[in-house]
């Protein structure tokens, strides 16, 4: 089962929805208080817990290209509300994830779009 963890871009209540809904295994750096964490630290964190980090930030991009075991998942939404942000990664997880290896994978999430930009 995927591991997620929520960069601090995202709210908790996304996480409490996540793990009620579609019973994923998720944490959120906020709820951790670990919300001060730099993307690299995030990045090192998610390693070392095995998690996919799920975020709006576009410098994971980079960041994956530079850390082989990290996998991410990038919104980006023009309504980055919580309702739609729940919405967007339900679909995702319902429809997009079965089959595919998220733990060494880029991956962009849209509204109507997903592409997977690498795969380890």
């Amino acid at each position: 089962m995927t591991r997620l963890l929520l960069d601090a871009n995202l709210s908790p209540e996304t996480r409490r929805y996540l793990v009620s809904v579609l019973e994923l295994d998720v944490v959120d750096l906020l709820s951790l208080g670990l919300g001060h964490l730099s993307d690299p630290e995030v990045a090192d964190l998610a390693i070392q817990e095995r998690r996919v980090v799920v975020t709006f930030d576009l410098d994971f991009g980079e960041i994956f290209q530079q850390r082989d075991q990290l996998g991410a998942i990038i919104l980006r939404l023009a309504d980055q509300t919580v309702e739609s942000v729940n919405r967007t990664l339900e679909r995702f997880f319902q429809t997009s994830a079965p089959g595919m290896s998220l733990e060494r994978s880029l991956i962009i999430v849209r509204e109507q779009r997903v592409r997977v930009v690498s795969s380890r």
